[in-house]
């Protein structure tokens, strides 16, 4: 169980907050520190870098879907001494999503990853304004992280004035040429295709030595603050069954870590297989799960994957249930139209055609009703988050979910039903 938690945030996306976090976990980690990490709101990229960087699974933690009595069941279930959380966007962004929020549930503290090009003073007048702000809401921002720094004299003139004004710097960080976050359509590059570049190792490694050099490693450990888990564990879903088959490669690397995790703990089977490299589901699984990814990236493994192929007609045959999201219902329907307008065929289990060639964002949190309880085993309703550049250009049948944004909005019917298949561009993150 992870004793203490720290979050570490920014003021807005592409302040250097992943990056940090990965070379603080990995150098946590040489330094023979138990450490673990987790990930503010629905993102399923950066948790998979966060497992590389520390030996440990990551899990989201997201305020919008998930109890408060969840949030401190899944932080305090965490392996090692530290739980390391990394924010989303800036601190206050996301509303009941956001690391503020998060913090004021999990009672932790704040470290704050500055972007210092272009200022300096204006640093520690902006940090201390936080700090009072956050203070009022019983938030403690423990200290700042100085990023992005030109020169040590910079580094200096900006310390010197967080000093003046009360505000801890926890570590001064040069720009680097050697290190950067190669990103796609839905953010950051997968850790899985670094790994298959031998890249990620050495990217871990080299932010690992950069936090050890630039951080106050023991500053930040010691701002930690101690979680106590709740009497009563919370789970997000039930199991959808005793056997639970799990897509789980470069091309459906979207599941979350707290739900397999979370069914594990109730005494769930969880079965992990590679489309990609052929290999099938279980023949006695009693649930199919497909979750979401980058199936455009990789259609003529897919198509090619003839093994896969068959054993999906076999269940469908057999009545298994099974449930795609995201790019998991694109591979459940007839075909997915690639980025150049070019068909490939899919499994064809659902009445669906899905297109790359005109891309569209699709982006936010999602209320979900279940449509005639199509998966009986999880409750009416559902929070969850959708987020895809590809749109369905054919989909017929019936519909799965009645969705709404966050406000309550209606957003009409998503998903589709055929028998005991079903799918929506909707990922689940809890129960309502």
């Amino acid at each position: 169980m992870s004793k203490a938690g720290v979050i570490i945030t920014g003021l807005a996306s592409s302040t250097g907050k992943t990056l940090t976090t990965l070379g603080l976990l990995r150098a946590l980690k040489n330094q023979s520190i138990a450490v673990s990490a987790a990930k503010t709101g629905p993102d399923y990229i950066d948790p998979g870098f966060h497992e590389a960087a520390s030996g440990q699974v990551s899990v989201n933690l997201d305020g919008f879907a998930m109890t408060p009595a969840m949030l401190t069941h899944l932080a305090a279930a965490q392996p090692g001494d530290l739980l390391v959380i990394e924010g989303v966007m800036g601190l206050y962004d996301g509303g009941a999503g956001s690391a503020v929020s998060l913090a004021q549930h999990l009672h932790l503290p704040l470290i704050l990853v500055m972007d210092c090009r272009g200022q300096a003073e204006t640093t520690g007048a902006l940090a201390a304004a936080l700090k009072e702000r956050l203070a009022k809401d019983s938030i403690d921002l423990a200290g700042v992280i100085l990023n992005r720094l030109s020169s040590a004299r910079h580094g200096d003139l900006i310390a010197q004035h967080c000093a003046d004004l009360g505000i801890p710097v926890m570590g001064r960080l040069f720009n680097r040429d050697d290190i950067n976050m190669p990103s796609r359509h839905l953010g950051l590059v997968q850790s899985f295709d670094l790994a298959a570049q031998g890249e990620l190792d050495r990217l871990l490694e080299i932010a690992g030595q950069m936090m050890a050099e630039g951080l106050d490693l023991a500053g930040i450990t010691a701002a930690a603050k101690p979680m106590t888990p709740p009497p009563h564990p919370t789970e997000a879903l039930p199991p959808p069954g005793q056997r639970v088959a799990v897509a789980y490669d470069a091309a459906f690397g979207f599941a979350y870590a707290h739900l397999l995790q979370g069914w594990q703990r109730q005494g769930v089977e969880v079965q992990v297989f590679s489309p990609l490299a052929d290999e099938t589901p279980h023949p006695e699984a009693d649930f199919i799960f497909l979750p979401g990814g980058y199936p455009e990236l990789h259609l003529d493994a897919l198509t090619a994957a003839r093994n896969f192929r068959k054993a999906m007609a076999d269940a469908a045959e057999r009545n298994t249930p099974i449930y795609g999201e995201c790019g998991g219902y694109m591979v459940l329907g007839k075909s997915i139209i690639d980025a150049k307008g070019q068909p490939a065929p899919m499994l064809g289990l659902l009445d669906l055609e899905t297109s790359f060639a005109h891309p569209k964002r699709v982006l936010g949190y999602r209320h979900l009703t279940q449509i005639n309880t199509a998966l009986p085993f999880w409750p009416e309703q559902m929070k969850g988050h959708e987020f895809h550049f590809t749109t369905a250009t054919s989909a017929k049948g019936q519909p799965l979910f009645n969705a709404r944004d966050k406000d309550g909005n209606d957003l009409g019917d998503i998903g589709l039903v055929q028998g005991r298949i079903a799918g929506s561009y909707a990922h689940i993150i809890a129960a309502s």
